[in-house]
């Protein structure tokens, strides 16, 4: 599995954790976090390039999820 659908797992996870959510809204930044430390952060680099890689690839996933709750 590529980084980025391990990524993708993670971040479907984070979403779905009650623990993630405040007043019943999905707090982001926990779900970040949750990533950065299951993944850890040397792995995510030594992959990815750089946190900034990594940062662009959960921007888009956080963007398809609140349009999905929009839709």
């Amino acid at each position: 599995m590529n980084i980025e659908n391990q990524i993708a797992e993670l971040f479907r996870a984070g979403v779905a954790n009650p623990e993630n959510k405040l007043n019943g809204v999905v707090d982001y930044d926990f779900v970040c976090a949750d990533i950065l430390i299951e993944m850890s952060i040397d792995i995510l680099i030594e992959e990815m390039g750089s946190l900034d890689e990594f940062y662009k690839v959960f921007d888009s996933l956080v963007d398809i999820e609140l349009a999905l709750e929009a839709a």
